[in-house]
């Protein structure tokens, strides 16, 4: 039995990295091309939240999704280079995603000032904290990690 079902966790581990780091390229894109094209005040940026119901949908998917990972990443499965290579590889992930994130609301929002009514900033804002809370609870346990050696 544990034959069977060490693989498959392996694989589901990885299936979830690659899973997430797809939603934070696409929505790297989508910010980027945000910056690239809307130049002048006729264009309309592309938008993610179109209505309220959308928006409360990409909120409760980042707000489980950040449940998902802080779980997942508290109680890393494998031993050692497995293990300290997926903190890594997920260390890494987010706090890329982070820099970018905030990168984005400096160029988009910083100039002209910003309303809380804006669902996409709301949403850029809930992001860029899940992925700073995410990265330093990583690099925390890596620190444990590595002192408790």
């Amino acid at each position: 039995m544990k034959k069977v079902i060490i693989p498959l966790i392996f694989v589901a581990e990885w299936i979830l990295y690659f899973y997430v780091l797809l939603l934070v390229l696409a929505y790297n894109f989508i910010n980027l091309a945000n910056v690239l094209y809307v130049d002048t005040p006729g264009e309309v940026p592309i938008t993610i939240t179109t209505s309220t119901s959308v928006f409360i949908q990409s909120l409760l998917l980042v707000l489980s999704l950040c449940v998902i990972y802080f779980l997942y990443t508290k109680y890393f499965t494998g031993k050692g280079f497995f293990k300290l290579f997926k903190a890594y590889a997920w260390a890494i992930l987010f706090a890329l995603n982070s820099v970018r994130s905030f990168g984005y609301f400096l160029i988009w929002y910083g100039v002209d000032g910003f309303d809380l009514r804006n669902t996409e900033l709301i949403l850029l804002l809930l992001i860029i904290l899940a992925s700073v809370t995410l990265t330093m609870h990583i690099v925390r346990k890596l620190i444990n990690n590595l002192i408790s050696q």
